[in-house]
């Protein structure tokens, strides 16, 4: 009987869960095996759920703040029109800020160079933030109060008034959750600041860009900024020098930079160290980054400027030409030849072949020795030959016989002379036939005589 009545009772409960939508499935627990005790701990376990499922606690406006670093990375007019981060009405405002949950705050600039400290604070509905910011000594700077547009845990976004009495303009800034570390936290070391001075002087610097007083991109090439192109380069003994960018010489000098980082001077000199000119320009900005300072056109009319922008080279410093080699000094083009020790002796265009040395200029080409009481038979002048002088009748009538006997001792003489020079060389031979003529000659001249006489 109680069977009959648990098997009817279930399958009027399976109807009935048909009906409103559950599976079968659902209720396949249910049978006659079901207790009075497992009932209760179903019961208890459907009471515990909405417990478990009940939202967490909503964070307070403060909490939400100091849960994460905040990086300003955007900016809007009362238009909802983009504004850049370095429009003057917002770039005041942009960096990275650490909201701590004791109740201060530090903020740096986007080169993580300190900007201010100390004390924070959000009412309790989330409208505004205050700011008290103080010197290292603890003394209030100022105090601002700024309304609250938008404070999740995803944006951070608050308005400021470039006119206190003129809330129709304003912008407002935009925050949004950041990684990046504290600057001279642990994570990151805190390396000594330098000073404005060090950090001009820490890289050459290049002219990278100009604009005016609008904002506007202003070329390189303009008449009112080209004077101030080219590459600088700023000693740490406080003098400096500047080329043209085609690495031409501008100018030189001394330089100096205010302890505030507020000026640039400039005193170029000439060579001989006079001064030619002084320049001072405000600095706009002066990072490791970015080196820029404003120049005006017109010096009584500063709503007309130009913003002159440097960033680091690694481009090395123009050097004076090397010193020429003299042209004046010998040498050779070809490399491997050397100069001959001593120039002004003569040498020979084959190789192997030697300077004569057994025969000087002055001496005849044969080995014979020379008479030294007559000169060369080769230099005997040819009117001295008496074979060339023609007798005429009073030379035959005045010679007469005393010529034959003359003719006869010189032949004689001659023959004598050429045996001691040797008949063999070709001087010899000339000079036998010579006189060879000669004796000829003579004994017609007699024979002529004694038949005449």
């Amino acid at each position: 009987m109680r069977a009959n009545l648990t098997r009817t009772a279930g399958s009027v409960l399976l109807a009935a869960a048909v009906t409103v939508g559950f599976a079968p499935a659902a209720l396949a627990s249910v049978g006659p095996e079901d207790s009075p005790a497992a009932s209760t701990a179903t019961a208890a376990a459907t009471a515990a759920a909405p417990a478990a499922n009940a939202p967490r606690a909503a964070q307070s406006p403060s909490q939400v703040l100091e849960s994460t670093p905040w990086q300003t990375t955007g900016a809007v007019d009362q238009d909802g029109k983009k504004v850049a981060l370095d429009h003057p009405g917002v770039a005041n405002y942009v960096g990275w800020a650490y909201y701590k949950a004791d109740g201060t705050f530090t903020m740096y600039n986007l080169d993580d160079s300190p900007k201010m400290h100390g004390e924070w604070s959000v009412d309790a509905e989330g409208k505004t933030r205050t700011l008290v910011a103080k010197n290292d000594a603890g003394e209030v700077l100022f105090t601002r109060v700024v309304p609250l547009v938008e404070l999740t845990a995803s944006t951070f976004t608050y308005r400021v008034f470039p006119d206190a009495a003129d809330q129709s303009t304003y912008f407002d800034i935009i925050h949004t959750p950041t990684n990046h570390a504290e600057p001279g936290s642990e994570q990151e070391p805190e390396e000594p600041a330098q000073s404005p001075s060090q950090v001009l002087e820490s890289t050459p610097w290049q002219t990278t860009g100009a604009v005016d007083q609008d904002g506007k991109k202003v070329a390189l090439d303009h008449p009112g900024v080209a004077n101030y192109v080219g590459w600088a380069y700023y000693k740490a003994d406080g003098t400096f020098t500047m080329y043209n960018l085609d690495d031409s010489p501008k100018m030189h000098g001394e330089w100096s930079v205010d302890a505030e980082g507020k000026t640039r001077t400039l005193v170029a000199k000439n060579d001989a160290g006079e001064v030619l000119f002084t320049r001072v320009v405000p600095l706009v900005e002066l990072t490791e980054s970015t080196f820029t300072y404003r120049v005006f056109p017109d010096a009584a009319d500063e709503s007309t400027y130009f913003d002159i922008i440097h960033t680091p080279t690694n481009h090395a410093e123009p050097s004076a030409p090397e010193k020429p080699v003299d042209p004046e000094t010998p040498g050779t083009d070809e490399p491997g030849t050397e100069t001959p020790e001593n120039p002004e002796q003569s040498g020979t265009d084959e190789p192997g072949a030697e300077t004569p040395g057994a025969e000087t200029p002055e001496q005849p080409g044969t080995d014979a020795p020379q008479d030294q009481d007559r000169a060369p038979v080769d230099e005997v002048p040819a009117d001295t030959i008496p074979a060339a002088d023609a007798p005429t009748a009073g030379d035959v009538a005045d010679d007469n016989t005393a010529n034959e006997g003359d003719a006869a001792e010189d032949a004689a003489a001659e023959q004598g002379e050429l045996a001691r020079t040797g008949a063999e060389g070709p001087v010899a031979i000339t000079a036998a036939a010579l006189f060879a003529l000669m004796g000829g000659a003579g004994a017609f001249v007699a024979a002529r005589r004694r038949s005449a006489a």
